[in-house]
C-alpha cells in the first residue's frame, strides 16, 4: 500500500511517478458576523488540556494545546507581534509528536531549557516519560521512561499512578529546582499523593535514575469534601486513610473518608508567600477551588480556601473537572490563566483570565469562555461537513452536520450548521449564517448528523435524506425549484424503510451509472451498504433490503477498536469512480476498481489520511468533498471530531525524471517502519557511487550518506513517527520513494 503525502505546503522532491495528493488547505477565509477567524480550519477543540513549550527553537513561547476526546495534538506559534491573536495555527508540527493518550503535558525535568512530554502510558496506568531533544524549527522526542517509577516504602518499587482520566501534575513543589509529581489516588480518595523528587537532594542535579519517593498520600493535610455536592471543597478529615498509607509522616493526619468523585489539581504560588497554593477541579463539581497554603514548600499545609475562585472577579463556571494552565497568554510579560475542562461543554468550555496584576501576584480578570474555540469552525462533537449549493449561485457552500452541541449552559443541540460561500467557484470564501440550516432542530434526531443531496424526483433541485444514530433517513424533498434556493420541506422519518443499524451515514450517487440515483450507506460496523434504486429517474424506488451489504469487501473497523464508523465519499477521478472511506480510528482509505466491478471486490490503493502519518485526528472522522476551486480535480472535506473541519486539495505533483531515471528500482521494507527498515538498490551498477538522502516531511535532511553497498539498514527509533522521502541518486539515475515511521 502507498502512503500519500499530505502536507500544509509543497515538499519540492523528483517522485517516480507523477501521482496525485491531498494538501491541507488553512488560508481559505471564513468569517463570522464581521470577524474573520483566526484559526478557521484548527479543527475544533472538545476537552483540551494546555502547556506552554517553545515549539519552533526561536525563544518565544508556543501553545501546545491537547484534546483528551479525541487523542488529538493542537500547535499554535507564537509570532512575536503581541497580543492573544498573536498566534498561528502549525499543524505541520503536530504530526511531528509521538502517539499521545489520555492527556499531554509539557514540563522542563532536566532544567536544559526545553520542556519535555509527559503522557499515559501504553496500559493508560502510568506515565511515559519523553526528553526533548528538538532541533531549531522540528521536534524530537526521545523515549525517557516508558513507566515512571517511585519508591513506596519498604522496598516497593511500583510505576507513579495516573491514568487516563487521573491527570499528574508536575511542578517543583518543594522548591529545590527538581520536578515532584502530584496526583489523585485510589488507595485515600479525596487527597492528593506526593512523589517527591530526590535528584537534587542526593545527586545536586535535575534528573537522576531512581529518584521519586512517595511522601504522603495526602499533601498539604486537606482532604476534598465527599459525598454529592455541587460545589468542590475542603471536606472533614479522618484518620483512616493514614493509618494504612506506608509513609511513616503520614501518621497523625486526619483525611476525608472517602471522596467519590475524580479531581485534579494544580499548583502556583498565588499569594507570593514563597509556599505552593492549589487550584482544584473535581468531575461533579462546576466550581473551580483554591487552597491556600499556611505552611512552607517542605511541609505544605492547606489552612484556608476560596471555593468560588476567583471571588473577587468573574468566578469559574464550568461544566466539569477544571484544569489549569498558568502561562502569559497575550505575551505582555505576566503569566495568565486558562481553565479547561473535560466533559460536556464541547464548544464554549476553555475560559482565559488575563492577569492585572504580576506573574508573582497575579490578579485574574475574566476575558472569555471560548478561548481558541471563537477563532475555528467548531460545531461541538463529532463535525460532518458536506459540500452543496444551497443558494443556488453556482459556488458550493459548506454544511456540517454534528454528534451534539453543548455550550457554556449546558444546552445539547444538533442540527446543520451553513457556512454560504461568497467567493468564487475557484477563491472560496465562507461567511457563518446558521447552526439551525433547514429547522433541523425541531426534529427527533439525534447525532451524527449526516446529510447527503442529490435530485430524487428529477424536478431540478436537489433534495436531502439524513442520516443520523438510529440507522434509519429522513427524507426531505426541496421544493424551491431548479435555480431557487433551496428550500426542504419534511417527507419521511424512515426512507423506503431503510435502516443499516446504527449511523447510518448516506451518499446519493450513481453507482452503476444507469442515470438513477443510487445509495451508498456507511455503518458503525464499518462496512458499507450498497441500495441499487430499481425505480425511474423522478420516482426511485429502494428496498429496504441491501443490494450489497458489504459492498466492494469493504470493512475498516481495525485492530483495538469495536466499531468502524465507515463514512463513505465516492467520486469520479479520470472517468473512474473511486471511494474514499473514513474509519473510528481517525484513517481515510481510497479504493479503486469499482468499474464493471460493482459487486466484486475493490482494491486499497492508498491511505491519504493516517494516524500512523503522524495526522492527529484521530475517532470518527468523516470524509466528503467536492471541486472547491474549479481546477476540475475533486478534492477532500474531513470532519474532526474536535467538532471542526479541514480541507485538502486535490493536486498533482510533476513528473521531472527521465525514462532512465523511471528504469532504476528501489524496495523499502518494512513500510510502516518501527525501529528500522532496509533499503535496496536492484541492478545497481558496479564502480558508481550512489548518494542516499532522507527528509523529513519538512523538507529537512535527515540522513545523508554514501552508499557503500545495493543494501542499507536504516535505524528509526530517534526519528519522530511520520511520513520521510528516501532519495538516492548516482549522477544519471534518480530513486525515491516514500517511507512511514511508527513506534
Amino acid at each position: 500500500m502507498r502512503n500519500l503525502l499530505i502536507l500544509p505546503f509543497v515538499l519540492v522532491l523528483s517522485i517516480a511517478n507523477a501521482q496525485n495528493y491531498f494538501q491541507l488547505k488553512t488560508d481559505i477565509p471564513v468569517i463570522v458576523g464581521s470577524n474573520p477567524l483566526l484559526y478557521p480550519w484548527a479543527g475544533g477543540i472538545n476537552f483540551p488540556v494546555f502547556s506552554p513549550v517553545d515549539l519552533d527553537g526561536d525563544g518565544l513561547e508556543d501553545l501546545f494545546a491537547f484534546d483528551r476526546s479525541c487523542n488529538r495534538v493542537l500547535c499554535f506559534i507564537n509570532t512575536g507581534t503581541g497580543g492573544i491573536n498573536s498566534y498561528r495555527y502549525a499543524p505541520e508540527f503536530a504530526k511531528q509528536f509521538p502517539a499521545l493518550r489520555g492527556w499531554a503535558l509539557f514540563y522542563d525535568y532536566n532544567c536544559d531549557g526545553k520542556a519535555d512530554l509527559f503522557t499515559t502510558s501504553v496500559s493508560n496506568n502510568g506515565i511515559i516519560q519523553f526528553r526533548n531533544d528538538s532541533p531549531p524549527g522540528s521536534l524530537l522526542f526521545t523515549v525517557a521512561d516508558s513507566v515512571m517509577k517511585a519508591d513506596y516504602g519498604g522496598g516497593s518499587i511500583s510505576g507513579v499512578f495516573a491514568s487516563g482520566l487521573l491527570i499528574p501534575h508536575f511542578n517543583d513543589i518543594d522548591g529545590d529546582g527538581d520536578m515532584d509529581i502530584l496526583g489523585q489516588q485510589f488507595f485515600c480518595v479525596g487527597t492528593f499523593a506526593y512523589y517527591r523528587n530526590l535528584s537534587m537532594d542526593n545527586y545536586g542535579v535535575c534528573d537522576s535514575v531512581s529518584k521519586f519517593r512517595l511522601d504522603t498520600y495526602a499533601w498539604g493535610n486537606f482532604a476534598l469534601r465527599s459525598g454529592a455536592y455541587s460545589n468542590v471543597a475542603v471536606g472533614q478529615f479522618h484518620i483512616s486513610c493514614a493509618l494504612a498509607a506506608p509513609p511513616a509522616d503520614m501518621f497523625g493526619y486526619e483525611l476525608a473518608v472517602q471522596d467519590d468523585t475524580y479531581a485534579g489539581i494544580y499548583t502556583l504560588d498565588i499569594d507570593d508567600d514563597g509556599d505552593m497554593d492549589a487550584l482544584i477541579g473535581d468531575s461533579g463539581a462546576r466550581n473551580s477551588l483554591l487552597v491556600y497554603n499556611g505552611g512552607t514548600f517542605l511541609s505544605a499545609d492547606m489552612d484556608s480556601q476560596d471555593t468560588l475562585f476567583p471571588s473577587y472577579n468573574t468566578p469559574v463556571n464550568i461544566n466539569a473537572y477544571p484544569n489549569y494552565a498558568y502561562m502569559d497568554v497575550d505575551h505582555d510579560g505576566k503569566k495568565d490563566l486558562l481553565v479547561g475542562h473535560n466533559e460536556f461543554e464541547n464548544k464554549q468550555g476553555v475560559h482565559y483570565y488575563r492577569n492585572t496584576g504580576t506573574s508573582s501576584l497575579p490578579v485574574f480578570n475574566f476575558i472569555m469562555n471560548g478561548f481558541l474555540q471563537d477563532e475555528m469552525i467548531d460545531v461541538g462533537e463529532g463535525a460532518v461537513p458536506v459540500l452543496f449549493d444551497v443558494d443556488a449561485d453556482g459556488v458550493l457552500d459548506l454544511l456540517i452536520g454534528n454528534i451534539n452541541s453543548t455550550g457554556a449552559g449546558g444546552t445539547v443541540s444538533h442540527g446543520l450548521t451553513l457556512y454560504r460561500n461568497t467567493g468564487t467557484s475557484s477563491v472560496p470564501s465562507f461567511q457563518f449564517v446558521t447552526n439551525d440550516y433547514a429547522g433541523l432542530s425541531s426534529y427527533p434526531l439525534t447525532g451524527p448528523l449526516f446529510p447527503a443531496f442529490g435530485d430524487l424526483d428529477a424536478d431540478g433541485d436537489m433534495d436531502m435524506l439524513l442520516g443520523h444514530q438510529t440507522g434509519e433517513l429522513y427524507q426531505f424533498e426541496n421544493t424551491a425549484g431548479a435555480g431557487m434556493p433551496a428550500n426542504f420541506v419534511f417527507a419521511s422519518a424512515t426512507y423506503f424503510g431503510i435502516d443499516v443499524g446504527n449511523f447510518s451515514s448516506p451518499q446519493l450517487i450513481d453507482l452503476n451509472r444507469d442515470g438513477k440515483l443510487d445509495l451508498v450507506i456507511g455503518k458503525k460496523s464499518g462496512v458499507l451498504a450498497y441500495y441499487e434504486n430499481s425505480g425511474t429517474v423522478n420516482a426511485p424506488f429502494f428496498s429496504s433490503v441491501p443490494t450489497k451489504d458489504t459492498l466492494g469487501g469493504i470493512n475498516v473497523q481495525t485492530f483495538n477498536y469495536i466499531d468502524g464508523f465507515s463514512v463513505p465519499f465516492v467520486y469520479e477521478d479520470s472517468g473512474s469512480y473511486k471511494i474514499l472511506v473514513s474509519c473510528m480510528r481517525g484513517d481515510i482509505y481510497k479504493y479503486g476498481g469499482i468499474e464493471g466491478n460493482i459487486m466484486g471486490s475493490y482494491s486499497l490503493e492508498d491511505t491519504v489520511l493516517s494516524f500512523y502519518q503522524g495526522v492527529r485526528t484521530q475517532y470518527n472522522i468523516s470524509v466528503s468533498g467536492g471541486d472547491i476551486n474549479n481546477d476540475g480535480k475533486i478534492d477532500m472535506l474531513v470532519g474532526l471530531y474536535g467538532g471542526g473541519v479541514q480541507f485538502y486539495y486535490q493536486d498533482s505533483l510533476i513528473n521531472t525524471i527521465s525514462e532512465k531515471e523511471i528504469a532504476a528500482k528501489l524496495t523499502v521494507f518494512p513500510n510502516p517502519a518501527r525501529s528500522s527498515f532496509s533499503l535496496q538498490v536492484l541492478s545497481m551498477k558496479k564502480n558508481r557511487k550512489y548518494h542516499l538522502n532522507i527528509y523529513n516531511s519538512m523538507g529537512q535532511t535527515i540522513v545523508e550518506k554514501e552508499m557503500s553497498s545495493e543494501k542499507e539498514v536504516i535505524q528509526t527509533e530517534i526519528f519522530p513517527p511520520g511520513v520521510y522521502f528516501i532519495s538516492i541518486r548516482d549522477g544519471e539515475e534518480h530513486l525515491s520513494q516514500r517511507i512511514v515511521v511508527i513506534h
